[in-house]
């Protein structure tokens, strides 16, 4: 009967389970063994260059975090590679957003080191009328510098940045396997970076030509990526990826009246340039891929500046792409997985072991004058940031094109090698200067300046300076700086000067007459200078001065002199700009003692000085400048007088229109920075000044009759100085409007 429970019964179930076991567990194995075979897919990340357009990458990031997509393979080109070698790394996007937002790229990309750190020899010529650009001259020939953009800071910070992939020379064993492509500069060949120093080979890739220095690595000269393979799809698909997450931040080609400058001309020679490369490789790309181009509108390669934005624009770009990018989620254990595996801690600190200082160039810079440089020793514990700091003062000496950090783990301490490699278009430099005033009714000058330094003439680093003057001031000066320790404390300096100056007289606003003093002179000094801080001299000097009438009758006293004097002198100079001063101060002083026991026709002693501090809050800068100069005992002759006179110096009067035996000014400037770029800052300003010039036979520093002044400026500060547009008025009914190329103080 059907339904009806038999004794037998069971054993035929039994044999019905035994029989689907042996006919499913195979199944399952099989379905196992298929899954351990057929994994997810790997994901491979391309991130094309662009300059500042590749901030957008990060933004894409986050949202592939946000939708728990796990990354296997990473490529990048220029800045793309920067990026990605951060996220390889270890870095979180959220870190890496925190990083590159929290960069003041303008100081990162103008490369120099904090001005208080520079070395005093080459901080004091800054207050020559010398623009920015130093070329080379080697056997016989002017050569310029390799890229327009310093890039030690940008080293620095990346050597610091992947500190914690120091022991990681091979980027498969990275956290995530990584590739940055750059190009030979000899063949214009791809090369493909797979090993080495992480933060060289991103730098590498970023070696914009023409405006970084290439980068040499293995023999090879590098730059940047872009021209060969700007977003290298190919290199990650090789790595291994069955998906490609292709993220392009490239613009369309600008319309021709988009094209009205050379610079937008040349980004567009170059835009088409990569155009076929890029567009070969988005070909290659499958209806599994994704590709990803942000929205950038205006935003270009140089706006660093708007980081943030540009952040956002690659997360919009990819949210965009949400329904396509969910197919690869994994579940919230396989992701955790992936960012335990992933998530790497920046180093903030490091003890270290030993260091070592490599010095590589033609010279061949002693390196215990290096190691004179650096406070950090064997057994300290620091942080980065000192690191930074101690690279910066190597590089403030003004000797080296790079200063690289190698730092490698030793255990529980590292290995600091520092290498320094000297200026491949030094030890010898040109520079020029020029400086204009004008103050619109007729009165003008120029001076240019023209200098040449010739560094390391023997192992303490003995250096000559030549300067060539033309102009209101005409003359030649050569100095001859010999350190006599390896410490480069103290030192002796010869010099000789022959220079002609002229001279205004003034009655009320009318100038009556003019002179000129035409001086030689030469002496020798015996200093001590304390590396970035400041100096002191002490010497003897010997002249002649002869004054010769230009314009009308000038009652001099005497027409020439000799002098024979004994001048000291000291300054102490932690100003970051001396341009335009953010913070720090200034202070100087100038002792001279003519005497007739050393040939001298006039017996006398001036004494001259100043102070100026700085300080700013928020965009507003305040600057506090006090400045003096008298005689002790007898009268100063024509040829060495006291002047006030001219823009910020009693605005409103001309300039030097005020001469005599005693001088006091206190000047209180402030002014706003109001537009900034990477060329240069525009400020609002203005000044309130009292101060005077006390002649023979007056009482001095009589500060019931100081003079008051002020005025209103608009101010550029240049490569090649800063550049004022003003108007000022003194006391008297004295005004004038200037336009003044040239430093103040």
């Amino acid at each position: 009967m059907i339904g009806k429970y038999t004794g037998t019964g069971r054993p035929v179930r039994r044999i019905a389970v035994l029989i689907m076991c042996v006919l499913i567990l195979p199944l399952i194995a099989v379905g196992n063994s298929a899954a351990e075979e057929h994994p997810r897919p790997k994901i491979g990340l391309v991130l094309g260059g662009g300059g500042a357009k590749g901030i957008a990458h990060v933004g894409v990031l986050k949202v592939l975090e946000e939708q728990k997509i796990p990354v296997d393979y990473i490529a990048g080109t220029s800045m793309g590679a920067i990026v990605g070698a951060l996220y390889a790394s270890g870095l979180s996007a959220s870190e890496l957003e925190k990083v590159i937002t929290g960069i003041d790229w303008k100081d990162l990309l103008s490369g120099n080191p904090d001005r208080r750190d520079v070395d005093y020899r080459r901080k004091r010529e800054d207050y020559e009328i010398l623009s920015g650009l130093s070329l080379g001259v080697k056997d016989g020939k002017i050569v310029a510098p390799k890229g327009l953009v310093k890039d030690q800071k940008v080293n620095v910070l990346f050597e610091t940045l992947m500190l914690h992939t120091s022991d990681i020379e091979d980027f498969d064993k990275l956290p995530i396997p990584y590739r940055a492509v750059a190009a030979d500069l000899e063949t214009g060949g791809m090369v493909v970076l797979k090993s080495g120093s992480l933060a060289n080979a991103a730098r590498a890739s970023m070696s914009v030509p023409g405006v970084f220095p290439p980068t040499e690595l293995n023999g090879r000269v590098l730059i940047d990526g872009g021209i060969v393979r700007n977003v290298p799809v190919d290199i990650v698909r090789n790595m291994g990826a069955d998906i490609i997450i292709c993220v392009d931040v490239g613009k369309p080609l600008s319309t021709r009246k988009e094209l009205g400058d050379p610079l937008s001309i040349m980004n567009q020679m170059i835009d088409i340039m990569m155009k076929e490369n890029v567009d070969a490789q988005i070909r290659t790309l499958g209806p599994q891929d994704i590709y990803i181009n942000p929205e950038l509108g205006k935003l270009g390669s140089a706006d660093f500046d708007k980081a943030a934005e540009i952040t956002g624009s690659g997360e919009k770009a990819a949210r965009e792409k949400i329904a396509a990018l969910r197919r690869y989620s994994v579940s919230d254990a396989e992701y955790a997985a992936f960012s335990a595996r992933h998530h790497r801690e920046l180093i903030k600190e490091v003890k270290i072991a030993s260091v070592k200082i490599e010095v590589e160039g033609e010279t061949k810079i002693p390196t215990d004058i290096v190691a004179d440089r650096l406070s950090v020793r064997p057994g300290d514990t620091v942080d980065v940031e000192k690191l930074k700091e101690e690279a910066g003062i190597v590089y403030g000496t003004g000797d080296f094109e790079r200063v690289d950090l190698n730092i490698k783990r030793q255990g529980d301490a590292y290995e600091l090698i520092m290498k320094a490699k000297e200026k491949s278009w030094g030890p010898n430099y040109l520079r020029f200067g020029v400086a204009l005033e004008s103050d619109f009714e007729g009165s003008s000058g120029y001076n240019v300046l023209l200098d040449y330094t010739r560094r390391w003439i023997n192992s303490l680093g003995a250096e000559w300076k030549t300067q060539l003057n033309l102009g209101w001031l005409t003359g030649i000066y050569s100095e001859f700086y010999q350190p006599l320790t390896v410490s480069r404390l103290f030192f002796i300096s010869p010099h000789v000067r022959w220079q002609r100056q002229l001279y205004d007289v003034y009655a009320g606003k009318h100038r009556e007459a003019s002179y000129s003093v035409t001086g030689y002179e030469g002496g020798l000094d015996f200093g001590y200078q304390p590396w970035m801080y400041g100096e002191a001299r002490l010497g003897l000097q010997l002249g002649h001065f002869t004054a010769r009438p230009k314009v009308g009758e000038v009652d001099l006293p005497q027409d020439h002199a000799t002098r024979g004097a004994v001048v000291a002198g000291a300054r102490l100079d932690q100003l970051d700009n001396v341009n335009f001063p953010n913070r720090g101060y200034l202070a100087q002083i100038k002792f001279l003692s003519s005497l007739k026991s050393l040939g001298s026709d006039d017996e006398y002693n001036k004494v001259e000085g100043s102070i100026l501090g700085a300080f700013t809050f928020r965009r507003q800068t305040f600057l506090a400048v006090l400045s003096a100069g008298s005689h002790v005992g007898n009268d100063l002759p024509f040829y060495d007088q006291l002047a006030l006179g001219g823009f910020l110096n009693l605005s409103g009067l001309r300039s030097n229109q005020l001469l005599g035996q005693t001088m006091l000014i206190g000047k209180l400037i402030t002014y706003h920075k109001v537009g900034e770029s990477f060329i240069g800052d525009l400020y609002l300003g203005a000044s309130l000044e009292a101060g005077n010039v006390w002649k023979q036979g007056e009482k001095q520093f009589d500060l019931g009759n100081l003079r008051l002044a002020g005025s209103l400026f608009v101010g550029y500060d240049t490569i090649i100085g800063p550049l004022y547009i003003a108007f000022g008025q003194a006391d008297g009914g004295f005004n004038a409007g200037y336009f003044y190329l040239g430093r103040t103080f």
